[in-house]
């Protein structure tokens, strides 16, 4: 699960802009508290005042033994806290009792155990009693029942915001004390969680470097649109070597594939919203999806550098993410199935991928493989000899005498060594070559008249047909597959 930011609401340092802030806030707390206390006609609040802060509960986290939270309209949700520290919730319909996630557990005993007010707004329970209706004291937005091991309860009911405007602070009462407090947004924040929160939520693994093929199916089953890697994910080449396998074959975009690999690896799961059974899945959309995301990962090794220095490196081993779409909860979130359970997600990272269109995908370029991927590249015209092109990529020497790598290297043509910044300037030109449209369906393929094979460093091998489209264009077939004509004359020559 994604990590909680904690909302500090214990003592801490200030800056003189902050407590200039937080005073002004508690003076509009305390002078809406005193408008509404006027009202009554039973106290006299001073206008101006110094806060008074100070502790309900003042415990170490390990006292905690049960924390009880009933939301306003909710049914109420208790976790009781393990030998281990842990916090276990015991659900009411005798399914197995979980493990509360680690943060949201650490934030929830830390609450409990340093319950602050932020100001005391009366210590006489008669000026305010009969008045809690005014304060959302009468139905509470949180009531929280806590217990700890040596016997001690306390049973907080926090009301409605003190300053509407920025809901920066609350009215609190606590069961067996005089005093009507506020209370920091931080607390609110903190206690008032839905029970679905406090379950554990799965990371999934999803690293961009290794997955090798993307997959989104229907809800039968049936593939709408699919990626694959051609090669290996090692391969210095591999980011260039991408297909568009279904709903038909071409060559895909290397910048959108970089994309869509990167949104891959930022999807993760949010609340947790039950077990996936037959009743839950029809219920949230789950057992006629809109859509069925897998995402395949390579065995590979991958690392990070440590805080100590050190480049540890993880065997990983070939694996598969499986993410079912169902029904919106929102407009920002939808329902998920993982594994045999069912969780929200945010619907724009999946729809990246769920909602493609093929054609989208593709390769606009005609030469896809950068210069210090290539090899060799053989080009053939009809009615020519055909002329073969070697790169040779080498190391040179800086004036220390320490070997490095530069950019420069040989080219060699039918064996004889030419102009390698002109080969190289040639063949910057041809990556910038796009095609001009897509070919109509009743085009029948022609015999090329030209023809380039390219072999790149890790061994793989592309092709560039070009054969008569119209009479002004050149319908283009890269590695087999043709979809998109080029004008006539668009591939610039080489030296």
């Amino acid at each position: 699960m994604q990590k909680v930011e904690r909302q500090k609401h214990k003592e801490r340092k200030r800056g003189r802009l902050a407590a200039v802030l937080v005073c002004a806030v508690l003076l509009i707390a305390g002078i809406t508290a005193g408008a509404l206390l006027r009202k009554s006609a039973k106290v006299e609040l001073p206008e101006k005042r110094e806060p008074v802060t100070g502790f309900i509960t003042k415990r170490d986290t390990a006292d905690l033994q049960s924390l009880t939270i009933i939301r306003r309209g909710e049914a109420a949700w208790t976790v009781e806290q393990a030998a281990d520290g842990s916090l276990q919730y015991a659900p009411m319909d005798g399914s197995p009792v979980w493990t509360v996630d680690e943060s949201i557990a650490d934030i929830l005993k830390e609450t409990a155990s340093t319950m602050s007010f932020e100001d005391v707004l009366t210590e006489n329970r008669a000026e305010w009693e009969g008045t809690e209706e005014a304060f959302g004291l009468k139905d509470p937005l949180i009531t929280a029942e806590i217990t700890f091991t040596d016997g001690e309860k306390v049973k907080a009911r926090i009301g409605n915001s003190a300053d509407p405007e920025d809901n920066a602070s609350y009215y609190m009462a606590v069961d067996g004390d005089e005093r009507l407090f506020i209370t920091s947004a931080g607390i609110v924040n903190d206690l008032n969680m839905e029970k679905e929160v406090l379950h554990p939520v799965p990371r999934l693994e999803i690293l961009s470097t290794l997955i090798d093929r993307i997959t989104v199916k229907d809800s039968k089953g049936t593939v709408r649109i699919e990626w694959a890697l051609q090669g290996e994910i090692t391969d210095r080449d591999a980011a260039e070597n991408w297909l568009l396998t279904a709903p038909y074959t071409y060559p895909a975009d290397y910048d959108l594939m970089k994309n869509l690999r990167k949104n891959a690896e930022t999807l993760q799961l949010g609340t947790y919203i039950g077990k996936a059974d037959a009743e839950t899945l029809k219920h949230y959309g789950l057992d006629n999806p809109f859509a069925i995301l897998e995402i395949h990962m390579s065995a590979g090794t991958t690392g990070v550098v440590g805080e100590s220095g050190v480049y540890d490196v993880e065997e990983r081993a070939e694996h598969t993410e499986i993410l079912t779409v169902g029904n919106n909860k929102s407009e920002v979130s939808a329902y998920v199935r993982y594994g045999d359970e069912i969780y929200t997600i945010s619907r724009f990272i999946p729809e990246v991928f769920t909602k493609a269109e093929p054609l989208s995908t593709l390769a606009r370029y005609v030469v896809m493989t950068p210069l210090n991927s290539l090899e060799s590249v053989t080009v053939e015209k009809q009615g020519e000899e055909p002329v073969r092109y070697t790169v040779i990529q080498n190391a040179g020497k800086d004036v220390s005498g320490n070997s490095e790598e530069t950019v420069k290297g040989r080219c060699m043509r039918n064996g004889e060594e030419i102009s390698y910044e002109a080969f190289s300037a040639a063949w910057e030109r041809l990556l910038t070559v796009t095609v001009s449209g897509r070919i109509r369906k009743e085009y029948e393929q022609q015999e090329a008249h030209t023809k380039y094979t390219l072999n790149t460093v890790s061994g793989a091998t592309h092709t560039v047909a070009l054969s008569d489209y119209d009479g002004i264009h050149d319908a283009v077939t890269l590695d087999g597959y043709t979809l998109f004509y080029l004008i006539k004359g668009g591939m610039t020559d080489l030296p």
